[in-house]
């Protein structure tokens, strides 16, 4: 079957978590959001497969990951256009 969208935000967090710099660990979030987002969207219009995953479980599992990394790197600033991927 695959990855679930919250398991490529997982996924894209740990792997986010493992980079040396903030911003590149920003910019691997954020390409994982990206594609959870869009696996979620094509998930949600199939209806021959079962999906129960909504936007909030997803909106929950981002907020969590986001922590960890402020967490990692407090001076961390989002909108820096380095974190751009």
């Amino acid at each position: 079957m695959g990855l679930t969208p919250i398991g490529v935000l997982r996924i894209s967090a740990r792997a986010a978590l493992r980079r040396r710099f903030g911003y590149a660990g920003l910019r691997v979030m954020r390409r994982g959001v990206r594609r959870a987002i869009k696996l979620h969207r094509e998930r949600t219009l199939d209806v021959s497969r079962p999906y129960s995953t909504s936007i909030g479980d997803l909106r929950q599992t981002y907020f969590a990951a986001m922590a960890r990394i402020r967490r990692r790197w407090p001076r961390l600033d989002p909108s820096d256009p380095r974190a751009e991927p």
